[in-house]
């Protein structure tokens, strides 16, 4: 969406996956308990326990970076164990096993530090760090600010949005909305091109997740080259 907002003349079409206008408010509690699991200072007295002033953030002294290059295993680990979670549904997560999930949680924690998921965190969601989490109006790289540019622009030829029923992350609701501000005008399936509008069509994929293109690849790919095609 940043690209075809930056510059619409290079992109026709977009395909969007699990994309929403806004954070609903159970996003914004998942996304401010990854935010304590992390160890983001949410706290403005010096006078907290762990407080480190030089580097002016909160520290767990068990997980002392001199020690431990990523933090803090058991930090990293409850991350992991709750991205999972929230990301998959219990559909897939109940196939999938505790077994396998585990070995997915040991590769999160292999592959990644604290730092780096925090920052991922932190491009990914603007208000992240912000107190103001949930005020994405106010954002103009939010996606509710940059499908009013990419409309407005009137070079995207065709879009497509697509969102788990079970998505906790992006709600049906505000793809839905998305899908609107890109040109959806009414109901649940793609409509009629309207003069200047962009052709724009939304899908829900029963009992997924956040995570479409893994716990429905196959599925989601065909749907993908469908609309290049």
């Amino acid at each position: 969406m940043a690209a075809a907002s930056l510059q619409p003349n290079r992109i026709r079409r977009l395909y969007l996956t699990g994309v929403s206008a806004e954070r609903d408010p159970l996003a914004n509690v998942i996304l401010a308990s990854w935010k304590e699991i992390l160890g983001v200072n949410t706290y403005n007295s010096e006078d907290s326990d762990g407080y480190d002033k030089e580097k002016e953030s909160y520290y767990d002294e068990e997980c002392d970076p001199e020690v431990h290059t990523s933090r803090c295993t058991a930090r990293l680990r409850s991350f992991a164990w709750s991205i999972i979670l929230q990301t998959y549904s219990e559909i897939f997560l109940a196939k999938s096993g505790p077994n396998r999930v585990q070995t997915w949680v040991d590769g999160v924690c292999r592959y990644n530090t604290e730092e780096g998921l925090r920052a991922l965190l932190m491009q990914t969601h603007g208000h992240f760090m912000d107190e103001s989490d949930g005020e994405d109006s106010l954002d103009p790289w939010s996606p509710a600010a940059m499908a009013t540019r990419i409309r407005e622009s009137q070079s995207i030829e065709q879009c497509k949005i697509v969102v788990g029923s079970d998505d906790k992350m992006s709600s049906p609701e505000q793809a839905h909305r998305l899908a609107s501000l890109l040109g959806l005008s009414t109901g649940p399936n793609s409509l009629e091109h309207e003069e200047h509008e962009i052709l724009c069509s939304f899908k829900i994929i029963e009992g997924c997740g956040h995570a479409v293109p893994m716990e429905e690849m196959r599925l989601w790919r065909e749907d993908l080259l469908s609309f290049l095609n």
